[in-house]
């Protein structure tokens, strides 16, 4: 005769068996989306600052025919060459490249890519008023045109970082709390860490000339 007690412990142990599965599947679920879904996010603001990158040498194409080979930087009043602002597009290509590479960033990179973004961002702004100072240029629909398209991608930029750094904080604070510690740890999670770009370097106001 089977012992009653037997089948409810039974009972309960494949009840809070398919529970424990649950809470840990679930969770590792969530964290792994929140994971794809930040390393989109990233790859994304890498693509559209590739992008407004690509979009430079017509703009150094179309300083030049002012005839000018200086510029003066609207923000510092600093004058600015044209063989600063290719040095310049180096440097950030370079470390789009490693942005764009698979994995969360490091604290060193994202302060390289902040500082190249917005160094970069000046010099457009730079070349772009230099350009407007122009009566004949500043006129044409060439330059109308690319104007409008760096300003579409300026806010491009500044929302996609806001997407990433939305995405690597929840990543991040779900490590945090119940049970989410817990599956970072048994799934190897816990020491990935997405840090957060300074969202206000890339307000578009504040790169405009």
């Amino acid at each position: 005769m089977k012992r009653p007690w037997l089948s409810v412990a039974a009972f309960c142990a494949v009840f809070f068996g398919i529970i424990l599965f649950c809470v840990i599947f679930g969770g590792y679920s969530s964290q792994y989306r929140a994971q794809n879904r930040t390393e989109a996010a990233k790859e994304l603001l890498a693509l559209d600052c590739k992008k407004r990158l690509e979009l430079l040498p017509e703009l150094v194409s179309m300083a030049r025919k002012t005839g000018a080979l200086e510029f003066i930087d609207p923000f510092n009043l600093d004058k600015v060459h044209l063989d600063q602002v290719t040095e310049t597009a180096r440097t950030a290509s370079d470390i789009l490249t490693r942005v764009h590479s698979k994995g969360p960033l490091e604290k060193e990179l994202v302060l390289d890519f902040e500082q190249s973004q917005v160094e970069l961002s000046r010099k457009i702004a730079c070349l772009i008023k230099g350009i407007k100072d122009h009566e004949t240029l500043k006129a044409s629909p060439d330059f109308i045109d690319l104007e409008k398209k760096f300003t579409e991608f300026e806010s491009a930029v500044f929302a996609d970082t806001h997407r990433y750094n939305r995405e690597a904080h929840y990543f991040n604070t779900r490590k945090e709390i119940f049970p989410g510690f817990l599956i970072a740890r048994l799934f190897g999670l816990e020491e990935t860490f997405f840090p957060e770009i300074t969202a206000s370097l890339f307000t578009p106001q504040k790169i405009r000339t």
